[in-house]
């Protein structure tokens, strides 16, 4: 009975690890990107380069 206990705080340990793990990632992640340009929206096409912008004389 006691063995199987410990088998299972174990393997919550370990989930729990994982997740943490996961979390400490995608934190780092985030911290290295570069900052957003002030002033525009991050769906904007011409600053995803999704649509090049029009000259227009």
């Amino acid at each position: 009975m006691l063995a199987r206990v410990w088998d299972i705080v174990k393997a919550t340990l370990a989930v729990a690890a994982l997740i943490a793990a996961a979390l400490v990632s995608a934190d780092k992640l985030d911290r290295q990107r570069a900052q957003p340009i002030v002033g525009v929206a991050a769906g904007d096409p011409v600053a995803t380069g999704a649509i090049t912008p029009v000259l227009r004389p």
